[in-house]
Formats: structure tokens, sequence, C-alpha cells
């Protein structure tokens, strides 16, 4: 399947399903729900968290490039386009996203901003640290025997807790913190489980 753009790894926007109960489990035995049955259901509860300063590579690409992501269970395709650059995360988890996003979200390794001039060797990964952000996030825990679907704010649907991958003790679902300190639930993703800690802040883990 050919990915779009995700950060960070991850934007999402909230299910279009209505709250209801939880659907039959699958074949690998969990129970697959929408976002909102599973908000609905109200057993888990939404923590404060923040994003930790964190180095990634990032590099753009002279041809066509194909891999596979092993913590969402997908595969990315990334052509010569000028606009899309490659990531690869904390255990080697690779994914693909905008240079203007990449640019406002990382810095160089000094702390300096980032800019287009510095992806203009192509093919060869450079090392760029993510922006720290002090409680400017909410997540909330999928315990791993629950698979939840959220829809990406680019149209992509992600599911938490999918077979075949690591997942530590289960996803989280993530979203900004809106103006008024409330979950955004317009800008919301799933991030993997067994690299959650690396990436955020878990002094406040609800779970």
């Amino acid at each position: 399947m050919r990915r779009g753009y995700s950060d960070n790894l991850l934007t999402l926007a909230l299910s279009s399903s209505c709250a209801g109960t939880s659907k039959d489990k699958d074949s690998s035995g969990q129970n697959d729900m929408s976002l909102g049955e599973y908000l609905e259901r109200g057993r888990e509860k939404w923590f404060l968290t923040g994003k930790r300063a964190y180095t990634v590579q990032a590099m753009m690409v002279s041809k066509e490039v194909s891999f596979h992501n092993e913590l969402e269970v997908a595969d990315y395709s990334v052509d010569d386009d000028g606009i899309t650059v490659i990531l690869k995360g904390a255990v080697g988890e690779m994914w693909a996203s905008k240079l203007p996003n990449v640019i406002s979200t990382y810095t160089r390794p000094d702390g300096s901003a980032l800019s287009e001039k510095d992806f203009a060797v192509k093919d060869e990964y450079i090392d760029i640290l993510a922006r720290p952000e002090t409680d400017a996030y909410y997540a909330m825990y999928v315990p791993l025997s629950i698979s939840v679907s959220v829809e990406t704010a680019w149209g992509d649907i992600l599911h938490s807790n999918l077979p075949n991958a690591p997942h530590g003790e289960g996803d989280y679902i993530v979203c900004r913190a809106s103006e008024n300190g409330e979950p955004d639930l317009s800008d919301i993703w799933i991030l993997n489980g067994a690299v959650f800690p690396k990436y955020y802040e878990t002094d406040h883990v609800s779970k």
C-alpha cells in the first residue's frame, strides 16, 4: 500500500464512525473499535504529555525508494518529488514527511534552524533533532487486546496494536492540546507503544 505523509511519527483525524458498542473480536482475538467507540468506552483517560528532544535521521532521494515500517505494519513508496523526506527513527523505523513539516518540527543537531539547503545532497542521511515541547500533547493508552482505528488528516486509516509488530504494553492515541487546554481531536494519531517512551514524556502516564 502506498502511504501518505506521516510525521512523528504521524497526524490523524477523528474517526467518522459513531460511538457505540465494541465490535466482535477479529481472528487475532482483539476487539476492533472505532475511535468514537473507544472514547465512549471511557476506561482509559487522557493524560498530559510533551515531546522529548530526540535525534532521527532524514534524507531526500534521487529515485523511487520503497520500504516497510514494522511498527506501523505499513509499506511506503517515496519518489524524487522535491518535497518528500524519508525519516528513520530511534529503533530504525522509517516513515515519510513533507519537507516544510520536517523543517518546522526538527532542527540541526546544534539547535539551529533547518533549511532546504540541508537536504541538497540526496540519498544520504543527516541527523536532525526534534524540538522538545512540554505539556503540548495529550495521550491515551490502548491495551494490547484492543485495536482502535483512526482516520488521519490526510485520509489514511491507522490501527493500534496491529498483529506482527512489537507494541510494548500497548499503543497510544496522541493528539495536540488545544488552546483551551483540552485534547484537540482534529489533530490526532496513533503511536506505537514500543517507542512511545522514547519520543514522549511519561511522567503522567495513565493506564
